[in-house]
């Protein structure tokens, strides 16, 4: 069992900038309020959800469940700023043992390496919660992210035609893809 309160990770960005992974918390409010906020429409136009709610995102950080949503946060050791979200999100009852992955990296922080390195870390808390398959739900436009996700042995499994609809009401196509969560040993050699 992860101990969440007191999980830190550091790594380094392509930049050589250092970035610590820890999981939200009730004091992260104003960070996580600042990130979704200065970002773009274009950034945001395509999340599940409304991150420029500020009730929803208020909401989150009072109903915390590490057991439901998995929500691994990158901090800017520089300014102590959050820089990218990546969450786990789990199934429930007959798909208890799935878990959707869903990343957003700020714009200055993109290229970087910072997305595929909280990709590689979900992968790995994954592992250590007993989770069997990860699946993921991109855009199909977004060719650089696909190619990202399958370079960590994210499979397509099909494409849903029109499934993504934007507030505009324009649809999308969405690649689904999906990835066992391997043990290590059958993964290393």
């Amino acid at each position: 069992m992860i101990n969440y309160l007191a999980y830190r990770k550091f790594v380094n960005l392509k930049n050589g900038q250092r970035v610590m992974l820890r999981f939200l918390n009730e004091q992260d409010e104003e960070g996580l309020l600042r990130m979704f906020q200065e970002a773009p429409e274009e950034d945001t136009r395509f999340l599940k959800q409304d991150v420029k709610d500020v009730r929803l995102v208020k909401s989150w950080l009072k109903n915390i469940n590490y057991r439901k949503v998995l929500p691994l946060m990158a901090v800017n050791l520089e300014n102590n700023q959050l820089i990218a979200d990546a969450t786990l999100h789990r199934g429930k009852h007959a798909a208890k043992h799935i878990a959707e992955v869903r990343i957003f990296v700020s714009r200055p922080y993109r290229n970087l390496g910072l997305g595929s390195l909280m990709l590689e870390e979900l992968i790995n808390l994954a592992f250590k919660e007993g989770l069997m398959w990860l699946k993921a739900e991109i855009i199909s436009d977004h060719k650089n992210v696909i190619k990202a996700f399958q370079a960590k042995k994210f499979e397509v499994r099909t494409i849903l035609e029109d499934y993504f609809i934007r507030k505009d009401g324009l649809t999308h196509d969405v690649v689904l893809m999906m990835r066992p969560v391997q043990k290590k040993e059958e993964a290393e050699f």
